[in-house]
């Protein structure tokens, strides 16, 4: 009977047992995949490399999509997006051709438009997230295709990148982008130039390392004909992140045309 009774025992945790291992390595799987991710995400943006970044968004993409309650898969979904929208602005930089320029700019707002889906359901589980409003604000910014468009999007794109630092003042991305809107707003409506040139430089100076900030800060002297701060800036850029597509583009062009 003892024997009879220890086996119904056995067999009545044996669910319990099986449901806990299975669940532990489920959650386990997640975890690695979402790591594997983060670091394509890395490597991506460093490199712009669409393969990688376009991996990494489709697993947080599908994570997000599995899970409505996970803000940090959603804000990663979103944060892929944007960094495809970036490799689409660089395209339109090198782009000499009008219809090249216009394709890839109609690619870039397709991309905003599904990264902020991904963006708004990040804020909406946290309110509080500072990088998910700054993500957003990068976004809506990014689905600008003209004036029109330009007058709607960005001063949505303001009252996000506002609340990114009203949660975060030190949110260092947040004030690249508050720099970025100086520098391409019209003066008549708020635009200030120079006051964009001074948070770039304060960051550049803060934070040594950051790449963002010589970028930013490099397309605005190259954009401004400034051709040699901006050799310099790309320059610095190199020494950080010798594989950078971007300042390596510029640095080249720029010898071409000596």
């Amino acid at each position: 009977m003892q024997n009879l009774s220890s086996r119904k025992a056995v067999f009545s945790f044996l669910p319990i047992f099986l449901y806990t291992f299975f669940f532990i390595h489920i959650v386990k799987a997640e975890t690695d995949s979402f790591e594997s991710a983060k670091q394509f995400l890395h490597d991506g943006i460093r490199t712009y490399d669409t393969k990688q970044i376009t991996k990494a968004k489709d697993i947080f993409v599908e994570q997000s999509d599995r899970n409505s309650a996970d803000y940090v898969s959603a804000y990663y979904a979103s944060l892929s997006y944007l960094a495809l929208c970036d490799v689409k602005n660089f395209e339109m930089r090198k782009s000499l051709n009008k219809a090249a320029m216009k394709t890839r700019k109609e690619e870039r707002v397709k991309l905003a438009e599904k990264g902020l889906t991904y963006a708004d359901r990040s804020i909406e589980m946290k309110k509080d997230f500072s990088e998910s409003h700054r993500v957003k604000g990068a976004l809506l910014s990014n689905k600008i295709s003209g004036m029109v468009s330009g007058m709607r999007n960005g001063k949505l794109a303001e009252q996000e990148i506002t609340s990114a630092l009203q949660i975060d003042n030190n949110n260092i991305m947040a004030q690249i982008e508050n720099a970025r809107m100086f520098i391409n707003k019209p003066r008549l409506l708020g635009g200030n130039t120079e006051k964009g040139i001074e948070i770039l430089n304060t960051i550049i100076k803060e934070f040594p390392e950051l790449e963002k900030g010589y970028l930013n800060l490099g397309i605005f002297y190259y954009e401004n004909g400034e051709d040699e701060l901006a050799v310099k800036t790309f320059k610095k850029l190199l020494e950080i992140n010798p594989d950078n597509p971007e300042a390596e583009y510029f640095v080249n062009r720029f010898k071409i045309l000596e």
